[in-house]
C-alpha cells in the first residue's frame, strides 16, 4: 500500500508506509508478532533484505515481535539496496501513527547504519505524520542498514498498561537527477560510394567522465547502421555510403539510468561516386599502349 504524506519544509511525496500494532502489557506472558502491511516498491530501484541473502519488495522487511515494557524498545531490522544506477537520499518518517489511548507513553525512533536519528515522542497532535526520523545517502549498489525502534519510557505510568499503538513509519527514496552529457562528433569530410569510411562519436558527463550506453549515427535523420555500445566513452562505425551526395551526420546518444541522453552537432560529408577519377586513367593508358603495338606489327 502507499500513502501520501507532507514532509517538513518539503512537497507530498509518495512514500511507502507499513507499520503493525503492538500491544503494551506491563507484565504480559505472551508475544504478538506484528508484520508490516504489504506495500507497492520498485526492486528496480530499492530492494530490502532481512538477512542479505533474500532480497525483494517490502515484504521482506521483518514485523516486531513480542510487547511492549517500561525500559524496553521493539526493534525490526531490515536492509534496503540501492539498485539504480545513481546514487540518492533514502528517508524514513513518521507515518499516520495511532494508539488506543492518549495517556499511552510511547517513543520511536529509526537507526540507520547504527546512527540513530532523533527520538519522537508520540503525543498526539505534536508528533506529526511527515516527520523525518533518519537519513542517509545510498550510493549505487550501496546497502544501507534500517532499524525501526518502538519504545516506552523506563517511568511510564499504569495508562500505558494494555494498550496498543500502530507507530506506522514511511520509506522516501529520492534518486540524483541523470547527469547532462556531451556527445562530440568525428567523421571525415569526404566520402566514396562503396568505400568504408569510419565514424565516431565520445560521450562524456559533466566532469568529462566516460559513460556506458549506446550511440545511434544518423544520416539526414535517418538511421545508419545499427546502435553501438559506447566502450570507454567512445562509439564507432565503420559505414559504407551506397549513393553519391551531401549528407548531415549526427550522433545520438541513448542515456542510461545516471546519463541523459544527447545529440552530437551535425557534420557533413560529401561522398561522391567511387572510380570517377581512376576511369579517365585507365582510358590513357589502354590508347598508349594500342598505338606501340600497331606500330609493332606495322614495321
Amino acid at each position: 500500500m502507499t500513502t501520501t504524506i507532507s514532509a517538513p519544509g518539503s512537497l507530498k511525496r509518495l512514500t511507502t508506509a507499513f507499520g503493525g500494532a503492538i500491544l503494551a502489557l506491563f507484565l504480559a506472558m505472551f508475544g504478538a508478532l506484528v508484520a508490516p502491511a504489504t506495500a507497492a516498491a520498485d526492486p528496480n530501484v530499492l530492494e530490502y533484505s532481512a538477512d542479505e541473502v533474500n532480497w525483494g519488495d517490502t515484504s521482506e522487511i521483518p514485523g516486531f515481535e513480542g510487547e511492549l515494557i517500561p525500559g524496553g524498545e521493539l526493534t525490526a531490522t531490515f536492509y534496503a539496496r540501492n539498485n539504480t544506477e545513481r546514487g540518492g537520499i533514502l528517508q524514513v518518517y513518521l507515518g499516520e501513527w495511532s494508539k488506543t489511548s492518549p495517556d499511552m507513553e510511547v517513543y520511536v525512533r529509526v537507526e540507520i547504519n547504527d546512527a540513530s536519528g532523533d527520538v519522537v515522542d508520540l503525543i498526539d497532535n505534536v508528533a506529526q505524520p511527515g516527520t523525518e526520523l533518519n537519513t542517509v545517502r545510498v550510493e549505487p549498489g550501496q546497502t544501507a542498514k534500517v532499524s525501526l525502534v518502538v519504545g516506552m519510557p523506563i517511568d511510564a505510568g499504569n495508562a500505558s498498561q494494555d494498550q496498543s499503538v500502530d507507530p506506522a513509519f514511511s520509506l522516501d527514496f529520492e534518486v540524483d537527477a541523470a547527469a547532462e552529457t556531451t556527445t562530440t562528433l568525428d567523421v571525415p569530410n569526404t566520402a566514396e560510394t562503396d568505400k568504408s569510411v569510419e565514424l565516431s562519436a565520445e560521450v562524456t558527463g559533466p566532469e568529462g567522465d566516460a559513460v556506458g550506453g549506446t550511440v545511434q549515427f544518423k544520416a539526414d535523420g535517418a538511421d545508419i547502421g545499427d546502435p553501438v555500445d559506447l566502450v570507454g566513452g567512445s562509439a564507432t562505425l565503420d559505414y559504407t555510403f551506397s549513393e553519391a551526395g551531401n549528407y548531415e551526420i549526427k550522433a545520438h546518444y541513448s542515456g542510461t539510468d545516471a546519463f541523459n541522453a544527447s545529440i552530437s552537432e551535425g557534420a557533413t560529408v560529401d561522398v561522391s561516386e567511387s572510380g570517377d577519377g581512376d576511369g579517365d586513367g585507365d582510358g590513357d593508358g589502354d590508347g598508349e599502349g594500342g598505338g606501340s603495338l600497331e606500330n609493332i606489327f606495322g614495321s
